[in-house]
């Protein structure tokens, strides 16, 4: 079955996202188009770029993330340190070793710019100059508003198949105070700061949904790195214990309103594949092997299970 993915974010999370991915594919499930935020960028990156998912698999399962994910110079001299590169550097990892990283993962596959994932499917629905395989979120707080690479590229003045995919997803990562922001110059010479996209829009499920009022042709898949939604009530997701805490919470708030809002739609939980992450820190880029082979297998344990209880039915969304 053909059928366009989303990728959530989650930072060292996102090992999980290969093994859900894989399972999929197993399952008989081929990408068409993929779109991802944060650690979803990059998975989505290696899978539109046309990586075989035993390979993106064992990639997962034998990455050091923390090769990928260096503290900056001011950071490694402890906590004083980590508050200067954030107040010199806006954040406390550098993302310049992902972004070398992530070059040469896709060089092996012929793979640059968006130029490179472009594809001709004129039934897709879709605005003009939006038919690429791969489309990644970030945020630009300089403009206050969530941006789509390569679509929103135009409205920077740059040629969206000019633009380097490893930028685009340095971007999408760039988790506020942890990650250096990434820094994009316009044609018109201004400069534009761009950081996680999962600040506005850390699950966009309806990204490729038509609006054409033509049916779609195959599902959009989502994967999402938390549990089913429960209405078990009161339930504490954050719990505030001093200022540091308050203001995780308030960010994490923030950040979590568009999937609550989200998925009280029953048509959105049907096509999402829940993993249950939340015993794993999102930063946390010293994950031992077997806590990545174990996120792996969570992955493709949870997609064994909705491929199990999902009914066989013509798709209400997708693209």
């Amino acid at each position: 079955m053909r059928a366009d993915l989303v990728l959530e974010g989650g930072g060292a999370k996102g090992v999980a996202l290969a093994g859900a991915a894989a399972e999929l594919h197993d399952a008989g499930y081929r990408f068409q188009r993929v779109a991802g935020t944060s650690v979803g960028a990059l998975v989505g990156a290696l899978l539109a770029a046309g990586m075989p998912l035993d390979e993106l698999e064992a990639t997962a399962r034998r990455l050091d993330l923390a090769t990928i994910a260096p503290a900056s110079r001011w950071s490694r001299l402890g906590r004083w340190g980590r508050k200067a590169a954030v107040l010199f550097e806006r954040g406390v990892y550098d993302h310049t070793a992902l972004r070398r990283w992530l070059t040469r993962q896709l060089a092996g596959y012929g793979v640059r710019t968006f130029g490179d994932l472009r594809i001709d499917d004129p039934d897709a629905g879709l605005l003009p100059g939006r038919n690429y395989r791969l489309v990644v979120t970030a945020t630009d707080i300089t403009r206050g508003r969530p941006v789509r690479l390569p679509w929103d590229a135009a409205d920077y003045g740059l040629d969206p198949d000019e633009l380097p995919i490893a930028e685009a997803v340095a971007a999408s990562a760039a988790l506020p105070l942890a990650f250096e922001p990434v820094r994009l110059r316009t044609a018109g010479g201004d400069e534009a700061v761009l950081v996680d996209g999962g600040l506005l829009a850390r699950f966009p499920i309806d990204v490729f949904d038509r609006h054409d009022a033509r049916p779609p042709r195959w599902p959009t898949v989502g994967l999402k790195l938390s549990a089913v939604p429960d209405d078990d009530g009161f339930v504490v997701r954050h719990r505030v214990t001093g200022p540091l805490s308050y203001l995780q919470a308030l960010l994490g708030t923030a950040v979590a309103s568009w999937d609550v809002r989200h998925l009280d739609d029953p048509a959105v939980v049907e096509r999402t594949v829940f993993v249950d992450t939340s015993d794993v820190s999102t930063l946390d880029f010293s994950l031992s092997q077997e806590v990545r082979d174990d996120l792996v297998d969570r992955g493709r344990a949870a997609t064994r299970s909705w491929l199990q209880d999902r009914p066989e039915r013509i798709p209400t969304e997708g693209g």
